[in-house]
Protein backbone atom coordinates (compact mmCIF):
# COMPACT_ATOMS: atom_id res chain seq x y z
CA UNK A 1 0.00 0.00 0.00
CA UNK A 2 1.25 3.50 -0.89
CA UNK A 3 1.70 6.05 2.05
CA UNK A 4 1.47 9.66 1.12
CA UNK A 5 5.23 10.48 0.53
CA UNK A 6 4.78 7.86 -2.64
CA UNK A 7 1.89 9.27 -3.97
CA UNK A 8 3.54 12.59 -3.73
CA UNK A 9 6.45 11.53 -5.18
CA UNK A 10 5.06 9.89 -8.13
CA UNK A 11 2.46 13.08 -8.79
CA UNK A 12 6.12 15.27 -8.97
CA UNK A 13 7.41 12.93 -11.40
CA UNK A 14 4.42 12.38 -13.97
CA UNK A 15 4.71 16.32 -13.56
CA UNK A 16 8.25 16.70 -14.28
CA UNK A 17 8.38 13.95 -17.06
CA UNK A 18 5.19 15.86 -18.57
CA UNK A 19 6.84 19.30 -18.61
CA UNK A 20 10.37 17.66 -19.97
CA UNK A 21 8.28 16.33 -23.40
CA UNK A 22 5.97 19.57 -23.48
CA UNK A 23 6.75 22.55 -25.81
CA UNK A 24 10.43 23.97 -26.37
CA UNK A 25 11.19 27.50 -26.06
CA UNK A 26 13.81 30.23 -26.36
CA UNK A 27 14.22 34.08 -25.96
CA UNK A 28 16.89 36.22 -26.95
CA UNK A 29 16.69 38.86 -24.91
CA UNK A 30 16.60 42.71 -26.19
CA UNK A 31 19.94 42.66 -26.71
CA UNK A 32 21.26 41.53 -30.15
CA UNK A 33 23.17 38.80 -30.49
CA UNK A 34 25.52 37.38 -32.55
CA UNK A 35 24.83 35.22 -35.93
CA UNK A 36 28.08 33.50 -37.06
CA UNK A 37 27.94 31.88 -40.79
CA UNK A 38 30.45 30.12 -41.98
CA UNK A 39 30.29 29.48 -46.04
CA UNK A 40 32.20 25.87 -46.35
CA UNK A 41 32.45 22.86 -48.61
CA UNK A 42 33.93 19.63 -47.87
CA UNK A 43 35.56 19.69 -51.44
CA UNK A 44 37.22 22.99 -50.35
CA UNK A 45 41.43 22.13 -49.11
CA UNK A 46 41.59 25.29 -47.19
CA UNK A 47 38.32 24.91 -45.42
CA UNK A 48 39.05 22.45 -42.20
CA UNK A 49 41.18 25.24 -40.47
CA UNK A 50 37.91 27.56 -40.75
CA UNK A 51 35.26 25.09 -39.41
CA UNK A 52 38.38 23.61 -36.88
CA UNK A 53 37.40 27.66 -35.27
CA UNK A 54 33.98 27.31 -35.70
CA UNK A 55 33.65 23.38 -34.52
CA UNK A 56 35.64 25.46 -31.42
CA UNK A 57 32.96 27.41 -30.20
CA UNK A 58 30.81 24.59 -28.93
CA UNK A 59 33.06 24.40 -25.88
CA UNK A 60 32.54 28.58 -25.39
CA UNK A 61 30.59 30.09 -22.64
CA UNK A 62 28.82 32.53 -24.97
CA UNK A 63 27.10 29.53 -26.97
CA UNK A 64 23.61 30.04 -27.54
CA UNK A 65 24.17 33.10 -25.11
CA UNK A 66 25.57 35.57 -26.93
CA UNK A 67 26.60 33.62 -30.32
CA UNK A 68 24.66 31.28 -32.38
CA UNK A 69 27.08 29.90 -35.26
CA UNK A 70 25.87 28.07 -38.45
CA UNK A 71 27.64 26.31 -41.17
CA UNK A 72 26.17 26.42 -44.19
CA UNK A 73 27.91 23.83 -47.06
CA UNK A 74 27.68 25.02 -50.72
CA UNK A 75 27.73 23.34 -53.83
CA UNK A 76 29.64 24.96 -56.17
CA UNK A 77 33.31 22.72 -55.27
CA UNK A 78 31.37 19.62 -55.55
CA UNK A 79 32.44 19.42 -59.29
CA UNK A 80 36.22 18.81 -57.96
CA UNK A 81 35.86 15.61 -57.38
CA UNK A 82 33.97 15.06 -53.92
CA UNK A 83 30.36 15.62 -53.49
CA UNK A 84 29.46 17.61 -50.56
CA UNK A 85 26.48 15.76 -48.79
CA UNK A 86 25.28 18.77 -46.63
CA UNK A 87 25.84 21.09 -49.00
CA UNK A 88 22.57 22.90 -50.59
CA UNK A 89 22.51 24.98 -54.15
CA UNK A 90 20.40 27.70 -52.09
CA UNK A 91 23.31 27.81 -49.36
CA UNK A 92 25.40 29.63 -52.40
CA UNK A 93 22.56 31.76 -53.47
CA UNK A 94 22.52 33.07 -50.39
CA UNK A 95 26.35 34.03 -50.02
CA UNK A 96 26.03 35.40 -53.55
CA UNK A 97 23.04 37.74 -51.84
CA UNK A 98 25.30 39.08 -49.22
CA UNK A 99 27.87 39.59 -52.14
CA UNK A 100 25.34 41.66 -53.85
CA UNK A 101 24.79 43.81 -51.48
CA UNK A 102 28.30 44.29 -50.93
CA UNK A 103 28.27 42.62 -47.26
CA UNK A 104 30.71 40.41 -48.84
CA UNK A 105 33.69 41.67 -51.41
CA UNK A 106 32.70 38.25 -53.26
CA UNK A 107 31.73 34.70 -52.93
CA UNK A 108 34.79 32.15 -51.59
CA UNK A 109 34.86 29.62 -49.02
CA UNK A 110 36.03 29.38 -46.02
CA UNK A 111 34.26 32.54 -45.63
CA UNK A 112 32.94 33.83 -42.52
CA UNK A 113 30.14 36.46 -42.11
CA UNK A 114 29.32 37.66 -38.72
CA UNK A 115 25.91 39.42 -38.26
CA UNK A 116 25.88 39.98 -41.93
CA UNK A 117 29.25 41.52 -42.77
CA UNK A 118 32.32 39.97 -43.68
CA UNK A 119 34.47 39.37 -41.21
CA UNK A 120 38.50 37.44 -41.30
CA UNK A 121 40.35 36.05 -38.71
CA UNK A 122 43.26 37.37 -37.55
CA UNK A 123 46.93 35.43 -37.62
CA UNK A 124 47.19 36.03 -34.20
CA UNK A 125 43.84 36.54 -32.97
CA UNK A 126 40.05 35.43 -33.78
CA UNK A 127 38.14 37.96 -31.56
CA UNK A 128 34.90 37.68 -32.64
CA UNK A 129 33.13 41.05 -33.26
CA UNK A 130 30.58 42.45 -30.62
CA UNK A 131 27.27 44.98 -30.71
CA UNK A 132 25.55 46.05 -27.86
CA UNK A 133 22.73 47.14 -29.63
CA UNK A 134 19.29 46.81 -27.86
CA UNK A 135 16.95 45.64 -31.06
CA UNK A 136 14.00 43.03 -29.41
CA UNK A 137 13.13 39.79 -27.95
CA UNK A 138 12.69 37.15 -30.53
CA UNK A 139 11.01 34.31 -28.69
CA UNK A 140 10.58 30.96 -30.36
CA UNK A 141 8.37 27.68 -29.41
CA UNK A 142 8.55 24.59 -30.93
CA UNK A 143 5.64 22.14 -30.37
CA UNK A 144 5.52 18.54 -32.06
CA UNK A 145 6.90 19.47 -35.61
CA UNK A 146 5.68 23.12 -35.57
CA UNK A 147 7.16 26.45 -34.70
CA UNK A 148 5.73 29.48 -33.29
CA UNK A 149 7.80 32.85 -33.34
CA UNK A 150 7.20 36.36 -32.11
CA UNK A 151 9.58 39.18 -32.48
CA UNK A 152 8.62 41.96 -30.72
CA UNK A 153 11.00 44.42 -31.91
CA UNK A 154 12.30 47.91 -30.60
CA UNK A 155 12.10 49.43 -33.85
CA UNK A 156 8.51 49.92 -36.27
CA UNK A 157 8.33 48.09 -39.34
CA UNK A 158 6.81 49.15 -42.08
CA UNK A 159 7.09 46.49 -43.57
CA UNK A 160 7.14 42.25 -43.98
CA UNK A 161 10.13 40.38 -42.17
CA UNK A 162 11.09 37.02 -42.52
CA UNK A 163 12.00 34.06 -40.25
CA UNK A 164 14.51 31.59 -41.24
CA UNK A 165 14.51 28.69 -38.93
CA UNK A 166 17.89 26.28 -39.53
CA UNK A 167 17.94 22.60 -38.00
CA UNK A 168 21.46 22.00 -37.13
CA UNK A 169 23.35 18.72 -37.26
CA UNK A 170 25.80 18.09 -34.68
CA UNK A 171 29.01 15.75 -33.63
CA UNK A 172 28.73 15.13 -37.34
CA UNK A 173 32.13 13.24 -39.22
CA UNK A 174 32.68 12.53 -42.46
CA UNK A 175 35.31 10.34 -44.41
CA UNK A 176 36.34 12.34 -47.61
CA UNK A 177 37.39 9.76 -50.06
CA UNK A 178 38.31 11.99 -53.25
CA UNK A 179 39.02 15.71 -54.16
CA UNK A 180 41.08 17.99 -52.50
CA UNK A 181 40.35 16.84 -48.75
CA UNK A 182 40.89 12.96 -50.25
CA UNK A 183 41.78 10.61 -47.26
CA UNK A 184 40.71 13.47 -44.67
CA UNK A 185 38.39 12.39 -41.94
CA UNK A 186 36.57 16.29 -41.00
CA UNK A 187 34.55 17.00 -37.85
CA UNK A 188 31.53 19.61 -38.55
CA UNK A 189 29.16 20.96 -35.87
CA UNK A 190 26.32 23.75 -36.33
CA UNK A 191 26.06 22.24 -39.72
CA UNK A 192 22.86 23.47 -41.34
CA UNK A 193 20.41 20.03 -42.48
CA UNK A 194 17.44 21.58 -43.08
CA UNK A 195 16.31 25.27 -44.04
CA UNK A 196 13.15 26.98 -44.41
CA UNK A 197 11.77 30.87 -44.03
CA UNK A 198 8.64 32.11 -43.55
CA UNK A 199 7.38 36.15 -44.21
CA UNK A 200 5.30 37.84 -41.57
CA UNK A 201 3.06 41.59 -41.79
CA UNK A 202 2.74 40.82 -37.38
CA UNK A 203 6.00 39.74 -36.58
CA UNK A 204 3.99 36.43 -35.81
CA UNK A 205 5.02 33.31 -37.27
CA UNK A 206 3.15 29.83 -37.34
CA UNK A 207 5.36 27.46 -39.39
CA UNK A 208 6.20 23.68 -39.50
CA UNK A 209 9.84 22.81 -38.80
CA UNK A 210 12.14 22.37 -42.25
CA UNK A 211 12.26 19.05 -43.97
CA UNK A 212 16.04 17.47 -43.74
CA UNK A 213 17.87 17.28 -46.29
CA UNK A 214 20.16 15.62 -44.17
CA UNK A 215 19.13 13.00 -41.80
CA UNK A 216 21.92 10.92 -40.38
CA UNK A 217 22.09 13.24 -37.11
CA UNK A 218 21.67 12.00 -33.57
CA UNK A 219 22.00 15.21 -32.01
CA UNK A 220 20.65 18.47 -33.15
CA UNK A 221 20.15 22.01 -32.55
CA UNK A 222 18.35 25.08 -33.50
CA UNK A 223 19.02 28.78 -35.00
CA UNK A 224 15.73 30.79 -35.64
CA UNK A 225 16.61 34.87 -36.95
CA UNK A 226 14.60 37.38 -38.05
CA UNK A 227 15.61 39.29 -41.51
CA UNK A 228 14.80 41.92 -44.16
CA UNK A 229 13.17 39.75 -46.96
CA UNK A 230 15.36 41.07 -49.80
CA UNK A 231 18.48 41.14 -47.41
CA UNK A 232 19.81 38.15 -45.15
CA UNK A 233 21.21 40.33 -42.92
CA UNK A 234 19.93 38.98 -38.90
CA UNK A 235 18.25 41.20 -37.30
CA UNK A 236 17.86 39.36 -34.13
CA UNK A 237 19.17 35.65 -34.00
CA UNK A 238 18.29 32.80 -30.54
CA UNK A 239 19.57 29.13 -30.80
CA UNK A 240 20.42 26.28 -28.84
CA UNK A 241 20.09 22.25 -28.49
CA UNK A 242 17.19 20.51 -29.27
CA UNK A 243 15.96 18.30 -26.82
CA UNK A 244 16.00 14.23 -27.93
CA UNK A 245 12.30 14.09 -27.47
CA UNK A 246 12.27 16.80 -30.30
CA UNK A 247 15.18 15.13 -32.78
Amino acid sequence: MFNKTCIVFLLLLSSLLAHAEGPFHLESGIKKNTLIELYTSEGCSSCPPAEKFLNSLKNKSELWNKWVPVAFHVDYWDYIGWKDEYARKQFGYRQSRYASLKRASTVYTPAFMVNGSGWRRGIFGSTLPETDSLVGNLAVTISASKIKANYKSLKKYNFPLKLNVAILGMDLISHIERGENEGRTSRHEFVVVGFDTENSNDLNWSMKLPKLHFSKVKKYALAVWVSEINNPTPIQVVGGLLPSYIN
